[in-house]
């Protein structure tokens, strides 16, 4: 059974306006126990703040993210697959792009994301069922 992108995804957390602070975005981040915020403009997704870009963007340069906007520093370029995509090829996508969460949805309607965390957990669980049958027949 090959597992697609419907079968990984997560819930989509609420949209943030780009007029929100850091501030005020970091506490809900932290709130929610999410490191990325989806911004949007209502239910149009502009953009994506993960919570690499509030440190180098924001708290390394010392900028006070009370000051600052999620608009501001937001990653306009967002990467989505469509539902049926196979975890093989979503994989694949994640690690040319170079990003950890993918949302999952076509044509600017998206019904979930995946996490790296959510790759980590399958191949975990894939790990646990070839080792199941590696020592059914003593190869482990």
């Amino acid at each position: 059974m090959v597992l697609i992108a419907e079968d990984l995804m997560k819930k989509l957390p609420a949209p943030m306006p780009s007029t929100i602070s850091v501030a005020d975005a970091a506490k809900i981040m932290a709130n929610d126990q999410v490191g990325y915020a989806l911004i949007a403009d209502s239910e149009l997704i502009l953009g994506i703040v993960t919570e690499w870009d509030i440190l180098y963007k924001v708290v390394a340069p010392g900028k006070d993210p009370k000051d600052v906007t999620m608009g501001q520093i937001m990653n306009r370029e967002v990467y989505s697959a469509p539902p049926e995509t196979p975890t093989m090829k979503i994989t694949k996508i994640m690690n040319e792009k170079g990003i950890r969460r993918l949302l999952v949805g076509s044509n600017g309607k998206y019904l979930g994301i995946i996490t790296s965390k959510d790759i980590i957990r399958i191949f975990d669980d894939y790990m646990d069922n070839v080792e199941e049958v590696a020592e059914k027949f003593g190869k482990y």
